[in-house]
């Protein structure tokens, strides 16, 4: 596996970085700043920490005194104080309930130097949507190791090299674009002799009350291209900086602020999961949602789902059981939950999906029947060879001569959703091609797939849902084509989600994005835009297939380089594509047909 790394000088003010564990995620910007009030610590859905900072013989480490930083697994902030070299290392460790700070302190001198270092921290000990919270907190020193506590959680400062408590705790109102309040616990000091052309070290922990004893396996597995091969190595370590071990194990939506599990999201992400070759992990998250009756939202603080409808959670759910299920295998509890599960579709007598008006992951607007809910239960109709014949009757009520419509009503726009119905396979040749070239030519732009067409009247550039363009939207347009053989058109797509993984979050895909100035609108790392080019480049551009008896390659003609590592089962495939031609590196125990190949 290739680790994400970056080595960073420039437009430091404008990234951030997010590190986590199973346990929790820190989010600063890769300036050394906490610049909004979804910096800081957090184990979702509680907040823990608004910021923290260095001073350093009198002499703060900020913008001013930095010189450069690394990110990757960790983030390391490198400053120059004069006469000192100060490394700020940021580490998430498996197993740490919280994060590990080293400065290592270089006397770059010649002379011996006494270093005296501050640690201000701004304790924010709160639920993700209390906000500016009245709240009261207790300290409790002893030897090197400070405890806050506020409502039965704590945060624990501790140090292996000993320090004293300067003046006394207070509270303090800052402004990182919004209102915060904190308690700053007084200044933390180190003092230290740093001899001449050497390095001396200052440990600190931050500790939460917080804690999972799990760990997460990573797979030894990379694919070579130049245009497409860090996007996809870097979205399987997106995915799984997502992944927490809180009410269970699961994929938070989004960082900063998607801090729960949703359903929709963690299944179309488990689809880039498997292909990732995490089996284990795609089943415990889906067997998560299992036990808990397939809610379509998991709190992290209770447990429980919220009552809202979302139509695309069970269908969702079973695509990827069976994705799962072809790759791998499933448990005895995840046959059970899927038992059935085609019953759940409520149809008319033509076939149509009935369901509420804002149940779909447009959940701003008023759609129904929608034409991807309807897809989707298709789908999952042909997985489960129950009730296929009239959803597919269905479906054919959305389809019209130019485009498919969006759902069953008089006055619904033109969107990218009929891309779910193309990436599916469900619709016929000859009006695939029509509809691609709409979405190629009025859903495309330079920063991916629109959520509406640019000359629908209500289309807006930076509309949530009505213009702008999302990871989930352009993922669809790239597997749409590919699905039909537009191999050009696929792959273009797909690149467009390259030019973001060097932008606001460094190795993640966003959110959402401005259609027309590519600015970001939402989340900076999105599970499902992760898992889902994972899933597009491996099963649709790569065209790796697996039946219940062989594995089928079918590659894009477009196509060179190395997929490395791919597992299925208890297998691992090494495969060298040149020019749509594909070629096995070794010879793993099973059937495998290469199509095209050498």
């Amino acid at each position: 596996m290739v680790n994400m790394r970056y080595n960073l000088t420039e437009n430091l003010s404008d990234r951030k970085g997010v590190i986590s564990n199973l346990h929790g995620f820190l989010n600063r910007h890769l300036d050394g700043g906490f610049k909004s009030k979804w910096s800081g610590y957090w184990t979702p859905p509680y907040k823990y920490m608004d910021y923290f900072s260095f001073k350093v013989n009198g002499i703060w480490l900020d913008q001013e005194t930095l010189q450069g930083v690394e990110y990757g697994d960790k983030i390391v902030y490198y400053h120059e104080t004069g006469s000192l070299a100060v490394e700020e290392h940021i580490k998430t460790p498996d197993k740490v309930p919280g994060l590990e700070v080293e400065l290592k302190i270089r006397n770059k001198g010649r002379d011996r130097k006494a270093v005296q270092t501050v640690l201000e921290t701004g304790v924010d000990i709160r639920k993700k949507d209390e906000d500016v919270p009245d709240r009261d907190y207790s300290l409790k020193e002893k030897g090197n190791r400070l405890k806050i506590t506020s409502q039965n959680k704590k945060l624990v400062i501790r140090s292996e090299d000993r320090f004293e408590r300067e003046g006394e705790a207070f509270e303090k109102e800052h402004y990182p674009g919004e209102r915060q309040k904190c308690l700053v616990p007084g200044k933390i000091v180190f003092r230290k002799e740093v001899p001449p052309e050497t390095r001396e070290t200052v440990n600190l922990e931050f500790l939460t009350s917080e804690a999972s004893f799990k760990t997460l396996e990573r797979q030894e597995q990379e694919l070579r291209n130049q245009e497409l091969g860090r996007t996809f190595n870097y979205s399987i370590e997106s995915m799984e900086n997502l992944i927490y071990d809180r009410e269970g194990t699961g994929v938070i939506a989004g960082h900063p602020w998607f801090q729960e599990y949703w359903a929709r999201d963690s299944f179309w992400t488990v689809l880039g999961l498997v292909d990732a070759g995490h089996f284990e992990l795609a089943e415990d998250i889906l067997e998560n949602y299992a036990e808990k009756d397939l809610n379509s939202l998991i709190d992290l603080e209770t447990g429980e789902g919220d009552d809202m409808e979302r139509a695309d959670t069970l269908p969702l759910f079973m695509i990827a059981v069976d994705k799962l299920r072809r790759h791998h295998q499933i448990s005895e509890e995840l046959e059970e939950a899927v038992e059935g599960l085609m019953e759940e579709a409520t149809l008319d007598e033509g076939g149509i999906v009935q369901h509420g008006d804002q149940a779909t992951w447009m959940d701003t607007l008023e759609r129904s029947p929608a034409v991807d809910i309807q897809s989707l239960w298709l789908e999952a109709a042909d997985i489960s060879e129950e009730r296929e014949e009239i959803l597919a009757e269905g479906l054919q009520e959305f389809e019209e001569k130019g485009y498919m419509r969006d759902y069953l009503g008089s006055e619904a726009p033109e969107t990218i959703n009929p891309a779910v119905p193309l990436m599916l396979g469900h619709v016929n040749e000859s009006k695939a091609e029509k509809y691609l070239e709409k979405i190629n030519g009025e859903f495309s732009s330079m920063y991916g797939a629109r959520t509406r067409s640019v000359t629908d009247p209500g289309y807006e550039g930076d509309g949530y849902h009505n213009g702008s363009a999302w990871g989930l939207t352009t993922m669809w347009a790239a597997a749409a084509n590919l699905e039909y053989g537009q191999e050009k058109q696929g792959r273009n797509f797909l690149e467009k989600m390259t030019q973001f993984i060097d932008r606001n979050q460094p190795g993640a895909l966003p959110e959402v994005v401005d259609a027309e100035t590519g600015q970001l609108l939402g989340c900076s790392e999105q599970a499902w835009s992760a898992g889902l080019f994972v899933h597009v480049v491996d099963s649709y551009l790569l065209g790796i297939d697996v039946r219940e008896d062989k594995v089928i390659i079918d590659p894009a003609s477009n196509f060179t380089g190395k997929r490395l590592g791919k597992r299925i089962g208890d297998q691992v495939l090494d495969l060298e594509f040149e020019d749509g031609k594909v070629e096995l590196l070794n010879d793993p125990g099973i059937e495998v047909e290469l199509r095209g190949g050498k």
